[in-house]
């Protein structure tokens, strides 16, 4: 038997549709399209070979649609602190690592020295990545001499601070490091849809690419110092859709600057859960949304996976607690799923495909008016945008008042046992929006 599919009869478009119409007892086929009002996208849960308009390629090959990585689907388990003590802080650090972390995010919480010899210390950088999270370029400074050509990433608030400093040398002595950052999650926390936070991330990632051409980088070294963080929401098949999605979209992107080396046309991504849709009085539930969550993630094909401690911004948080929790996420997924040894575990999905086509339509439809009206840095266009954004969070918020959408903990369901725990101050969002947590909006 050489070939599986020869053995059996395939079906036309038609036969399945009759089949499809018989197992619905009399209800129209309409039910099985799902409508997402605010993704302003019709999802049809059905889809036969023939309603297959594109053919991706394979994982590891231009244009990346199904993932870069060609051996297997793994990804970084990565774990946040906030750098207080540096010497409690290693501590906590070393706990994670023996936990099953591999992947560090430091976040400063001034713009003070840090002293990365006593917060690092018996730390093997050269086995894991490393995330920082800088409040300074003197701290940007420290950290890339101090992890040498180590694999790291720089968040940075202001890339054009980081543009005009001659960080270039860094750059050609390790390969591994990341140091212009795309976080397009702040576009979901604040209310934003699939599309808009892939479109804004193009034009931010555009944005940095040219502005390091025009600095004399070539093509290759310039995509290769660029990583994007996305949020993970509630929608699982869009939010496994949307990472495939922005793939496809950079790879274009990239590709017209004519690069030297393919893998140059490859993104870099970080996923990270966020706070939408999280619920302090309900915790434990959130285990269950982040589960979900991550598994989108992980099926889309990203490199890091931050899932965060869900009261990271609680006043009552339990953070060692909660940090092990969102470790053991990753740790499910990997050891009792087997999710990284599979490449692309939802290829094949012809519904898939039409979802990822469609959000890659919509996000570079978006994109290309961004660019047309001024680039991502025009002062009208992030006014436009935002307008944008913030229709869409008022739309998720009455979705929530009338249980359009339900979400448990939070507008169905209550837990009956009383929580003492409220949210503390999210940072801001994209272009300074405010934060949008569901369970606040009640």
């Amino acid at each position: 038997m050489n070939d599986l599919f020869s053995s059996f009869q395939a079906s036309s478009k038609e036969e399945w549709i009759a089949i499809l119409k018989k197992e619905l007892k009399g209800e129209s086929i309409d039910t099985l399209n799902k409508v997402n009002k605010v993704e302003e996208i019709t999802f049809p849960s059905y889809f036969h070979r023939e309603d297959q308009k594109v053919h991706f390629s394979d994982p590891g090959s231009a244009p990346y649609t199904r993932g870069i990585q060609a051996k297997n689907n793994d990804w970084t388990i990565a774990t946040a602190f906030r750098i207080s003590e540096p010497k409690e802080t290693n501590t906590e650090i070393i706990a994670a690592l023996m936990a099953g972390t591999d992947h560090l995010i430091l976040e400063a919480t001034n713009a003070d020295p840090i002293d990365f010899h006593l917060l690092l210390n018996e730390v093997g950088l050269s086995f894991i990545h490393t995330t920082f999270r800088a409040k300074s370029i003197e701290q940007v400074n420290q950290f890339l001499v101090f992890v040498k050509e180590a694999p790291a990433l720089i968040e940075y608030a202001d890339n054009d601070e980081l543009l005009k400093t001659n960080l270039k040398a860094y750059l050609d002595k390790n390969p591994n490091l990341k140091l212009y950052h795309v976080d397009a999650s702040l576009v979901q926390q604040a209310g934003g849809t699939t599309w808009q936070e892939l479109s804004i991330a193009l034009a931010e990632g555009h944005e940095i690419l040219v502005k390091q051409m025009d600095r004399g980088i070539d093509c290759d070294t310039a995509a290769a110092a660029i990583h994007f963080t996305f949020g993970i929401g509630s929608k699982y098949f869009f939010e496994l859709a949307k990472i495939r999605a922005f793939r496809t979209c950079w790879s274009q992107i990239v590709s017209a600057y004519s690069p030297k080396h393919t893998c140059s046309l490859a993104a870099t991504i970080t996923a990270r859960s966020g706070f939408l849709n999280i619920s302090l009085k309900d915790p434990y539930t959130n285990l269950l949304r982040q589960t979900t969550e991550a598994m989108s993630a992980v099926l889309g094909g990203i490199q890091h996976l931050n899932i965060q401690p869900y009261d990271w911004y609680s006043a009552n948080s339990n953070t060692p607690f909660t940090r092990r929790m969102a470790t053991n996420i990753s740790l499910l997924l990997k050891e009792e799923s087997y999710l990284q040894i599979v490449l692309d575990p939802a290829g094949g999905s012809y519904a898939l495909d039409s979802l990822t086509e469609t959000i890659a339509e919509r996000a570079w439809s978006s994109f290309q008016w961004i660019e047309r009206n001024g680039t991502i840095s025009n002062p009208e266009v992030r006014k436009a945008l935002t307008a944008e954004i913030e229709e869409k969070a008022a739309m998720r918020i009455s979705e929530i008042a009338d249980k359009t959408e339900k979400r448990i903990g939070i507008n169905i369901f209550p837990n009956p046992e009383q929580i003492a725990a409220n949210w503390i101050e999210l940072p801001s969002c994209w272009n300074n929006m405010k934060p949008l947590i569901l369970e606040q909006t009640l």
